[in-house]
């Protein structure tokens, strides 16, 4: 799937990046083996234990049907969706490209894009797995994408390890995080108040959230790695059109990339 969207922003080559304004974000770390095994092993550790709390946690935060925190949960589950996402995204970038705030336009633009890329890779491992709902009928489990004789890859009742939901909004929320740290403020309480609302509603475990949010944050980071110097050259490109301007990004003066970069200043 990055490979399909690297080709598709693929404007911009290696060299002229480099005169490019880029968040610090877009540049991966290099991790040692031992480092990128530390956080395999805890992430196993923590979706073990999350496992094992999934009953208590289902207790207290699972709502009634007819209270105040039902109406509340089901619109924060409808604000989590990906056809929510991906107009509100599409609509604030292109309103932010229409005031000639550029900037601010590619990062919206890049923090949607990555949550819609979590939350697909999420729909299609739980699509997968086949793990039963909390407020399924049929016995709890793991049935992969086969059950009963019949094929349950796409059924309702057996799509929820991990959530599409919260892995659509924690990876919104890390990609904003990583570019601006006010805009990850923002979307941080949005991110918990969704994946709240698909455990509350029943439609999760906790676990469930759990793994979404594994999947959500490293899935941001592999993104921005990958995608993120691509979108912002792309992004310069539609600008320098905008602008009536000549020439590749690199060629084009950008008083940006001369100063240092700061966590915060995306939406500056």
């Amino acid at each position: 799937m990055l490979k399909v969207f690297t080709c598709a922003f693929s404007t911009c080559k290696t060299a002229k990046l480099q005169t490019t304004y880029l968040p610090r974000a877009f540049y991966p770390l290099k991790r040692s083996p031992w480092r990128v095994a530390f956080w395999v092993v805890l992430s196993v550790l923590v979706l073990l234990i999350a496992f094992g709390a999934d009953a208590p946690v289902g207790r207290v935060v699972t709502v009634g049907s007819s209270t105040l925190l039902s109406l509340l949960a089901g619109c924060f589950s409808k604000a989590g969706e990906g056809w929510v996402v991906a107009l509100a995204g599409t609509t604030a970038s292109f309103f932010l490209f229409w005031r000639r705030r550029f900037e601010a336009s590619r990062a919206v633009f890049l923090v949607a894009m990555t949550g819609l890329l979590t939350g697909a890779a999420a729909t299609i491992v739980r699509s997968l797995l086949g793990r039963t709902r909390p407020n399924s009928h049929e016995l709890q489990g793991f049935y992969g994408i086969w059950h009963d004789s019949h094929c349950i890859i796409g059924k309702y009742e057996f799509g929820a390890f991990p959530s599409g939901h919260a892995a659509t909004v924690i990876g919104l929320a890390t990609a904003a995080w990583l570019i601006d740290r006010r805009l990850g403020v923002l979307t941080t309480v949005y991110a918990v108040l969704v994946t709240w609302a698909r455990i509350a509603m029943g439609c999760h475990h906790f676990s469930d959230a759990v793994a979404s949010a594994i999947l959500g944050i490293y899935g941001a980071h592999l993104v921005l790695a990958r995608l993120g110097p691509s979108v912002y050259c792309f992004g310069e490109y539609l600008q320098n059109a905008w602008l009536g301007r000549k020439g590749t990004p690199s060629q084009v003066p950008n008083h940006k990339r001369d100063e240092p970069h700061g966590q915060s200043g995306a939406l500056s």
